[in-house]
């Protein structure tokens, strides 16, 4: 449940959205308790024109770096080695803002105050490599989702140098396909971090008038503010894949990710290096439910058990976590049928999607995992042994 409530407070217009989940605990079985009945015994009868879906074939993907469209890049730090102290040293309230461009440390334009110090200045060079880390972060969360044989930045690396091609010429559509067909892949990702957003949020006023307007849902919307107070840094990004076989773009998706640096009154450039490395991660994990509808986990039940009341069932699956199966992840269950073209009597697979969803427990092995079939009572019985079963996209949880 979410609702959306706003108000306005000496003359700013402050809305919040709140989320309730109701996520239960992952359940935890035992598939033992129940007899295998007769039901149990009963098998799919898969038609030969609908064998193919059952065959398992996880595309391979390879990820190229990403574009750095910012002003995070290689630089010179000029570091301070220093002795000295700050007095009254402050960071004022909302709208402070800093230059995330400058070379070295970066202060906030309401700090205040005497500083006194004898500096060593020492300079080193750095480099952000953004592209590089946001395309490894891509690589981990795919390992862990699953549905994907990942092409690791080595083997991409080396037949980038085989073939001699540039890395600058890496964003051109045409010669991402054409290192895609030569390295063997079904799928190319990339995309571009493009913008890098700083700003300082005051939480005090917002949480006073909280607390004083929306009564108990203000004082939790408050002190859920309060933990945002401080350097709030948002990276902006675009994510694509490219089917290397028709050389289409099938997802373009901009994603944004948030990180909170806190209430230190300075920034050094490593710390809003890091910042946008969290941030753009951040992104990453809210782009999971999208990645996850082109790299499909699929399998097939290849047990039941059955309650004697015929209430509960539990379906044994046979994927597991050696291919990212999690508890609490959710599985369509399919049956087929064949139908005939009145045109060009031809047979044709049909598959059906069953009106139930497999919920995976606390059972789960590298290779099976145990299910809770889920639906009505009627339907439940319509689960059988060699059904198709299909991952649905995996969503981050709201807590």
């Amino acid at each position: 449940m979410n609702f959306r409530k706003a108000t306005r407070l000496g003359g700013f217009i402050l809305s919040a959205t709140f989320f309730f989940s109701c996520v239960g605990a992952v359940k935890e079985v035992d598939p033992t308790a129940y007899d295998i009945t007769p039901v149990d015994r009963k098998m799919e009868e898969i038609p030969e024109a609908c064998k193919t879906a059952y065959e398992m074939a996880i595309p391979r993907v390879a990820i190229v770096d990403f574009t750095n469209n910012t002003t995070f890049d290689a630089a010179k730090v000029l570091q301070a080695q220093e002795s000295g102290s700050y007095s009254e040293a402050t960071v004022g309230a909302a709208g402070v803002g800093v230059a995330p461009g400058a070379i070295g440390i970066v202060y906030g334009e309401a700090t205040a105050g005497d500083y006194q110090s004898q500096l060593e200045m020492v300079t080193r060079e750095v480099n952000a490599k953004l592209g590089e880390s946001v395309a490894e972060g891509i690589t981990a969360q795919l390992v862990e989702m699953g549905g994907a044989k990942v092409y690791t930045r080595r083997d991409l690396q080396k037949v980038i140098q085989e073939q001699q091609f540039q890395q600058s010429g890496l964003t051109d559509v045409n010669t991402l396909v054409q290192l895609g067909k030569l390295a063997g892949v079904k799928y190319i990702i990339t995309g571009s971090v493009n913008n890098v957003n700083l700003k300082w949020v005051s939480a005090e006023y917002a949480k006073k008038g909280l607390s004083e307007h929306l009564g108990l849902v203000g004082a939790i919307a408050a002190a859920a503010i309060e933990t945002q107070e401080g350097w709030n840094l948002t990276t902006d990004m675009t994510i694509k894949i490219l089917d290397v076989e028709t050389g289409e773009i099938v997802l373009a998706k901009n994603i944004s990710g948030r990180e909170v640096l806190g209430k230190t009154p300075q920034l050094t450039f490593d710390a809003l290096i890091g910042g946008i490395k969290k941030a753009a991660m951040n992104a990453i994990a809210d782009a999971k439910e999208d990645l996850s509808k082109y790299f499909k986990v699929r399998g097939y039940i290849i047990q039941t058990r059955t309650s004697p009341d015929k209430k509960s069932r539990y379906a044994l699956i046979n994927v597991g976590s050696k291919i990212g199966i999690q508890p609490g992840q959710e599985f369509y269950v399919y049956t087929f049928q064949v139908v005939v073209d009145p045109f060009k009597k031809t047979e044709e697979c049909d598959m059906v999607k069953l009106p139930v969803t497999l919920e995976v427990t606390n059972q789960v092995q590298e290779n099976k995992a145990w299910t809770v079939v889920k639906g009505d009572e009627n339907q439940i019985m319509r689960v059988k042994i060699g059904q198709l079963v299909e991952r649905k996209p995996v969503k981050e949880g709201i807590f």
